[in-house]
This record gives C-alpha cells, sequence and structure tokens, in this order.
C-alpha cells in the first residue's frame, strides 16, 4: 500500500473528499426543497433554497479548485477531479461516479483505490527514516 507524501496532502485529501460528499448531499437536497417552497408559497423557504443554490456553486469552486492539486503518489493522476483520462478496468462507480467512491473511501475507510493505476492508498504520510 502507498502512502502520501506529507501531512499536509492527508489534509488536503480529506478536506476535499468531504467537500465532494457535501457538494452531492447539496445537490439532491437544493432542488427538493426549492419546489417545496414555490408549491407551499413560503417565501423564506425558497430564500433558504436559494441560499443552497449559492453554497452548491461555492462548495463545487473550492472543491475543483482543490481537486486539481492533489495527485496519487504512483500514477499522479487526480483521483477527486473529473477527469476524461482512461481508467482502470476494475474500477468501480458509485452513483455513476468514480470520484465520489474515492470520496466515501477517503472517508470512510482512510485510503483510497487510484481509478487510474488501480492501487490502494493509504490516506497517511510516510514516516521518514530519521539520521
Amino acid at each position: 500500500m502507498h502512502h502520501l507524501h506529507s501531512q499536509r496532502s492527508v489534509s488536503r485529501f480529506r478536506l476535499v473528499a468531504m467537500l465532494l460528499l457535501c457538494n452531492r448531499l447539496l445537490i439532491a437536497v437544493a432542488p427538493v426543497l426549492l419546489i417545496y417552497s414555490l408549491t407551499a408559497g413560503d417565501s423564506d423557504l425558497t430564500n433558504l433554497a436559494l441560499g443552497l443554490v449559492a453554497a452548491i456553486l461555492l462548495v463545487t469552486i473550492v472543491q475543483w479548485v482543490g481537486a486539481a492539486r492533489l495527485r496519487c503518489p504512483l500514477c499522479h493522476g487526480s483521483p477527486l477531479a473529473h477527469s476524461f483520462c482512461v481508467k482502470n478496468r476494475h474500477a468501480r462507480r458509485l452513483l455513476g461516479s468514480y470520484r465520489l467512491r474515492v470520496a466515501l473511501s477517503i472517508m470512510k475507510e482512510a485510503s483510497f483505490r487510484c481509478p487510474f493505476w488501480g492501487e490502494c492508498t493509504a490516506i497517511q504520510a510516510r514516516r521518514r527514516p530519521h539520521g
């Protein structure tokens, strides 16, 4: 199993994975809330739903910028960024997304399988030899 280069990259992977998961949750909730608020005629709830749409845009931009810098330590691919690169034949999707599966495994198991190379990477920094 491979390891990340530093504790800083570990923190970045966790942050971007959490942003991606929150973004998907917001994308699922905001339209339902907006439709409900419009049919109920509740202007406060409509403002909240529109605020969630703005939050989706903000989280998407922050996640996109953060994910562009993260690289797999073995193949140097971007496992949390949208990419048109060829995926490994054993790479699996979650709800139609390779990135969502990577993000969920980072948060749940503290490791991920690179969708490009197929190798596991632990979400922990390498141990540096002393001396």
